[in-house]
């Protein structure tokens, strides 16, 4: 997987587009906007057939089917060490006692859906990293 030329652009585009997009199951939760953003940097669905939850009782469904957010995002993506994510890579983060894919936004922070568009988070807070491209 390799990022398209235009990525800068498209991951702007991309993080502009979700500022005021409300968590939404199965649209815009963090698996699903993780995902949508690897799309936007690399034309590559990563979370095809993965789509099919609406409710959080189905996500963790899938979630569990899989072996949880890490393992699913382990066979999707290349790890890397956290301190090397750069802008666009996924991260893993433990935030209010709950784990949560999130994106690299700069050196400082994540982002992630939260219940009334993005939350910037401290990138302290990751645990695990993956290469995007």
């Amino acid at each position: 997987m390799t990022r398209l030329e235009d990525w800068p652009l498209r991951f702007d585009s991309f993080i502009t587009s979700r500022l005021c997009s409300p968590f939404a199951w199965g649209r815009n939760d963090c698996a699903l906007f993780a995902a949508d953003q690897v799309l936007a940097i690399t034309g590559q669905d990563v979370a095809d057939g993965l789509r099919s939850h609406r409710t959080a009782t189905q996500a963790a469904r899938v979630i569990r089917r899989h072996g949880g957010l890490e393992a699913i995002t382990s066979r999707l993506l290349v790890s890397c060490e956290v301190n090397e994510a750069r802008q666009g890579d996924v991260l893993l983060v433990r935030h209010m006692g709950r784990e949560m894919l999130s994106v690299c936004f700069d050196a400082q922070c994540v982002v992630a859906p939260a219940l009334q568009g993005l939350a910037m988070l401290s990138r302290s807070a990751a645990v695990r990293a993956w290469r995007v491209g």
